[in-house]
């Protein structure tokens, strides 16, 4: 059977194709049908855009204004990335309640010019049967997809100082094979969107450092028609980390020392007023060899809690593990695990 998408879905014979298709569009199409318990609902179809990605920021308790050194920057603030000084390729993984989510990152900086890089990150909600209602065999197949491709830019402008940006191609598909006739909701959308960023340090070493981020700034992704199309979850993020060095290992010189990264983020919605989410956490180890991470995200929308991460790297080859403990969703599997892998070439 050929799978195409349609402004239609699959044939309903009585009642039984309704109840799993309109499940996947409500999920997927109209996240403002209570993904998270909260007051208000978040009336959005790029509400995947607000997923964590990337093991390390969320092993932090999600923080990510003042990330720097990792490609994971480009999903949280672009400047982020400003710091690369080798190409690098990275794979970012994790299983939601609601499907998988994979990412995929590439960057190459060029000196005296800047990083550019491309990141993908696709969010599947699988694949869901469309049966007869009266004889309850399969008739077809429903699934749903919202993907992000990234184009990424990022310099330093002088050895404080950082600038940013990311263009967003954003896409939700639901495509249908088989029976198409009865499912609602069916059909494709494609927006466009921005995330601007900036960086700076001070002090001695640039122990301290800066963040800020405007993210998903666009245009409203449409999927029917115009009546139904959902704003885009744009976002303002502020932040910061404080890098402490601690006493060397055996006396040694200062490139044997432990040190311990605490950060901080406030978030809001861009133009609205009310009580900012609030992240921080922290992060210790010895050089990169070894980081071990945790922190809580105080957020009023859904993906609250604490979360622990470890991070390892020899050579080219890093890996980070992170484990969310959520409070207040049902979006999330019960203590997901987050995985990122990383190649420097």
């Amino acid at each position: 059977m050929r799978r195409s998408p349609s402004s239609g879905g699959s044939r309903h014979r009585g009642g039984g194709a309704w109840p799993a298709a309109v499940a996947l569009v409500a999920l997927c199409a109209h996240p403002a049908t209570r993904l998270f318990a909260q007051d208000q609902p978040l009336n959005s179809g790029g509400l995947f855009l607000l997923f964590p990605v990337g093991a390390q920021s969320l092993g932090m308790g999600q923080t990510a204004a003042a990330l720097e050194g990792h490609g994971e920057s480009a999903f949280l603030n672009p400047a982020g990335v400003g710091s690369l000084s080798e190409n690098e390729f990275a794979l970012h993984s994790a299983r939601l309640a609601a499907g998988n989510t994979t990412a995929l990152t590439v960057f190459f900086p060029h000196h005296g010019v800047g990083v550019f890089g491309a990141a993908f990150d696709l969010v599947d909600y699988g694949d869901l049967p469309v049966t007869d209602s009266t004889s309850g065999a399969t008739i077809g197949r429903v699934a749903a997809r919202n993907f992000a491709l990234l184009a990424t830019y990022a310099t330093q402008l002088t050895g404080a100082f950082a600038l940013g940006v990311t263009y967003k191609l954003i896409g939700f598909r639901v495509d249908c094979s088989g029976a198409c006739q009865g499912v609602p909701g069916s059909g494709q959308g494609l927006t466009h969107a921005l995330d601007l960023g900036g960086q700076f340090s001070v002090g001695p070493e640039h122990a301290l450092r800066v963040g800020v981020a405007l993210r998903n700034l666009g245009f409203a992704l449409q999927v029917n028609n115009r009546d139904q199309a959902d704003p885009l979850p744009t976002r303002l993020v502020v932040g910061a980390a404080y890098r402490i060095q601690l006493r060397p290992v055996n006396d040694g010189p200062d490139a044997d020392r432990f040190d311990l990264r605490v950060a901080a983020d406030l978030e809001s919605p861009w133009r609205e007023t009310g009580s900012a989410d609030v992240r921080v956490g922290m992060d210790v180890g010895y050089r990169e060899l070894v980081r071990v991470r945790g922190g809580y995200a105080f957020v009023h929308q859904g993906l609250s809690g604490p979360s622990i991460g470890l991070g390892v790297a020899t050579g080219a080859i890093g890996v980070d593990l992170a484990r969310m403990f959520m409070t207040g969703t049902d979006l999330i599997v019960t203590n997901p695990t987050f995985l990122s892998f990383r190649v420097v070439f």
